[in-house]
């Protein structure tokens, strides 16, 4: 059984519910948004998986409209490794001067996993290898 959530306040919802009982957000204004505006929701998802999958596809559509999202989440109280890593990984993949910003401030990030991750991938970048599409450790 699928269980959808309101894009707004992520309150699970009936499947035929046209505005959220919570918050009141028209569902069908979601429906008619663009693709990357999705995913750019979907980056605050109650549903780890779907913070993670969002982060991987927007890095590899190279979305630069992510790259400040992306640096929220950094700044922000997540604490998943896995989201996270998915986000640094994402941003690596986008060519622009934030992307050097958010690895920067992640090598200072509370987890030693995550700034680890952060100097490696700076590494990459310094060394000009290319980032891998799809991270094996994140799916």
């Amino acid at each position: 059984m699928l269980t959808y959530y309101c894009p707004k306040c992520w309150t699970v919802l009936n499947a035929k519910e046209l505005t959220c009982p919570n918050c009141g957000y028209a569902l069908d204004e979601h429906m008619q948004m663009p693709y990357e505006d999705k995913l750019l929701i979907a980056l605050h998802h109650v549903i780890p998986e779907r913070r993670i999958m969002a982060a991987q596809i927007l890095g590899n559509q190279k979305s630069q409209r992510a790259l400040p999202e992306f640096l929220k989440i950094i700044e922000g109280d997540e604490t998943d490794y896995f989201v996270l890593r998915a986000v640094l990984f994402a941003a690596a993949k986008i060519n622009h001067p934030d992307r050097e910003i958010i690895l920067q401030k992640a090598t200072l990030h509370d987890s030693d996993l995550v700034a680890l991750f952060a100097k490696e991938l700076l590494a990459q970048l310094s060394d000009h290898h290319k980032i891998d599409d799809w991270d094996r450790n994140t799916g």
